[in-house]
């Protein structure tokens, strides 16, 4: 029933949308030109937004008709980001692969995943249950605002595979501004996807509501939204020759006849649950006076708006609540042979677990955080050509895990007050840079230092543009990193006793100008990390006392000639310790493809691509503590994911068609991103993205 009601609302939000944006019952303005021209002027224009804007003297105003930013969660400044148009590789967007140049998941949309590149991992969160879906959750600053002239929907579908085995994700947006200033929108998310191995599923649910409203002295951007993923595990597969060597006498003799959803799996009717919402406010409000008096004749005075005027100050006003729920249970009988009772990360065990009781275990954890904030903005002078602002962070954050009797829970409660600021360059072609510092003073012992400085260089006559960036950051364990309960493995923090995370980092890229048959782009860094926290081959937390240096360096170099294309990325990385961080020491993303237009309307991109990674002790999944671990058992690697693929582009409609996973059982089978993950099987898969606007 839930289905249909669902299927029912988004037909009729997305009809009461189309029906707006039709042109034959938009009433005709009689507005003169002039005046138009004025109005559309108005709305806000990014910078960086590469469009004309003059002014209506001129009688010519070129302001885009939709465009969108992010912002930075604390202070809500604006970052400006092209709309999701892509003509090329839309196939990979759709794609858990295309998250990154390598990502190691379970081997389902909506699946728990992280990427095998070590710095475009997101740090700890405070509730590390969520870290393994950070894909497919939606914070504060992974929300896209829009400003749009006419209504605006999209709607993206996606569907794989079949039967018992059939993959589905449905995604729709709907924007529309209510004035010049006010916008508000929707999203929604639904993913359900069945899995091709037995008892491997994921249902998921999640929407958000935003607003934002851009005036000339008031800014505010609001954000409201909810999480649901369900998960079924199956612990991964019981034996690796399934997929490597089915044809190995251990297989034969089971007679398995080569269907992944009859590969033994290590659990069954076992589920992790999550809930949660972020109920987010930013505000905004310049100061100073943006008008002026002037005499209309001896005896007649008006105000009008400054030319180019800047606010010289603006207090930020940022307000967010956060609450995630996770609940782990199961059925499967034969669950309890599968973990030692472990009360402590020491590796001593009980001789039997905490409760007799099927396993349902419930963690929950709170945050409300306020911050303060006084900005000095860039250019309100001709001598200020920086801005500064100053800060203060309270938060108030609670926890909750399963206590000593089933059904009892222990509560913790910690505060944090932050203090800090940052110093900032954002205007100018030539030199733009950030710089930012924060200070726990309640703890006294986290701090974090970051900065980044952008430049443009003169090269054989050509402008290359470069970057540098670093940071310095003292990081104290959160609350699930040294306290967890459940009914197999127990530990706090008295016998974890964990020190703070100590990391420097220091790094660039270099952009060269786009050629007519290249694209290139260099970027890497190096960082030394002391106190490294991590899980073990035993699956629980350990920390690596002395330090450990990670080392990557990148290439994205795209090439083409005529209506032949090749991209590639590159990566180049090396820990200086695998047993607590292990990495590939080489990841490449490999992209040949054909584009061209045919009838001069509908673009094809035809070609074949694929993830590739050399090989190494690739983590482990665990689904009691949604963790992923390091182990010494199994390397994995040395094998590709491959795709051919046709994305077809016409006006607002995109459209591919896949092959997925094409070498399956070639080569060494080594078809794993994880290990006991494989990858799906080869399988058909189509997508859609529509866009409802004019």
């Amino acid at each position: 029933m839930k289905k249909y009601i669902l299927t029912a609302f988004l037909f009729f939000a997305i009809f009461s949308v189309l029906n707006a944006q039709d042109s034959r019952r938009r009433p005709t303005r009689s507005t003169p030109p002039v005046q138009k021209q004025k109005e559309d002027s108005a709305a806000p224009v990014p910078d960086n937004f590469p469009v004309t804007v003059t002014t209506v003297d001129t009688a010519k105003v070129e302001v885009p008709p939709i465009y969108g930013w992010k912002i930075s969660p604390r202070l809500g400044e604006r970052i400006f980001l092209p709309m999701d148009t892509a003509i090329v590789n839309f196939h990979q967007s759709m794609l858990v692969d295309g998250f990154d140049v390598n990502v190691g998941y379970l081997g389902n949309v909506g699946s728990p995943a992280q990427s095998m590149i070590f710095f475009d991992r997101p740090e700890s969160s405070r509730f590390v249950f969520l870290d393994a879906m950070h894909y497919w959750r939606k914070d504060p600053q992974d929300k896209y605002y829009l400003n749009t002239k006419v209504p605006y929907s999209n709607v993206r579908y996606q569907t794989g595979g079949g039967g018992q085995s059939a993959e589905q994700r449905l995604q729709t947006e709907i924007s529309m501004n209510l004035g010049k200033k006010l916008n508000v929108g929707f999203d929604f998310d639904y993913v359900y996807s069945r899995g091709n191995y037995t008892s491997l599923s994921n249902k998921q649910m999640n929407y958000d509501f935003y607003a934002s409203y851009i005036g000339d002295k008031y800014k505010m951007h609001a954000f409201l939204a909810n999480n649901n993923f369900n998960n079924i595990e199956n612990g991964g597969i019981t034996n690796p020759l399934y997929i490597t060597n089915p044809n190995s006498d251990e297989i034969v003799q089971t007679q398995f006849r080569g269907n992944s959803l009859d590969i033994p799996v290590r659990m069954q009717s076992t589920w992790n649950k999550m809930r949660g919402k972020h109920l987010y406010v930013t505000n905004r409000y310049d100061l100073g006076n943006d008008e002026e008096e002037y005499m209309v004749n001896d005896t007649t005075k008006a105000w009008r708006k400054k030319a180019n005027y800047i606010s010289p100050a603006s207090v930020i006003f940022t307000t967010h609540y956060t609450d995630q729920k996770r609940r782990f249970l199961s059925n499967y009988a034969g669950i309890d042979t599968l973990y030692q009772y472990y009360n402590n990360i020491d590796g001593s065990v009980d001789p039997e677990p905490k409760y007799m009781s099927n396993i349902n275990d419930f963690t929950s954890y709170y945050s409300f955080k306020n911050t303060f904030a006084l900005a000095m903005n860039e250019g309100f002078r001709k001598w200020t050509k920086f801005g500064l602002t100053a800060f203060a962070e309270y938060d108030v954050r609670k926890y909750s895990m399963p206590g000593g009797l089933p059904g009892l829970h222990e509560r913790y409660s910690e505060n944090a007050l932050t203090i800090g600021g940052v110093l900032s360059k954002e205007k100018g072609k030539y030199l733009r840079y950030k710089a930012s510092a924060e200070f726990n003073i309640l703890d006294g012992k986290d701090y974090k230092l970051e900065g980044e400085i952008t430049t443009m260089l003169n090269l054989f006559g050509k402008q290359v543009s470069a970057k540098a960036n670093g940071y310095i950051k003292s990081i104290s364990p959160s609350f699930f990193q040294k306290n967890f309960s459940s009914k197999y493995w127990n530990w706090n923090s008295e016998n974890t006793n964990f020190s703070n995370t100590n990391r420097v980092y220091v790094g660039g890229e270099i952009n060269f100008p786009e050629l007519s048959f290249s694209k290139t782009r260099i970027s890497g860094g190096v960082e030394n990390i002391k106190n490294y926290i991590y899980y073990n081959e035993n699956k629980v937390t350990a920390q690596e006392s002395g330090s450990v240096q990670v080392v990557s360096l990148r290439l994205d170099q795209n090439l083409k000639a005529g209506i032949f294309h090749w991209d590639n990325q590159i990566v180049y990385q090396k820990s200086g310790n695998e047993n607590a961080i292990p990495l590939p020491e080489l990841s490449i993303y490999s992209n040949i493809y054909l584009m061209t237009k045919i009838a001069k309307v509908l673009t094809l991109q035809m070609g074949v691509d694929g993830h590739f990674f050399t090989e190494y002790y690739a983590p482990g999944y665990e689904p009691l503590t949604m963790q992923f671990y390091n182990q010494q058992k199994e390397k994995i690697g040395n094998f590709p994911i491959t795709t051919a693929y046709i994305n077809l582009h016409l006006k607002f409609t995109r459209f591919y068609i896949m092959m997925y996973n094409l070498t399956d059982g070639m080569g060494n089978g080594q078809s794993f991103t994880l290990y006991r993950y494989p990858v799906n099987p080869r399988m058909l898969k189509l997508g859609i993205s529509w866009r409802f606007n004019n």
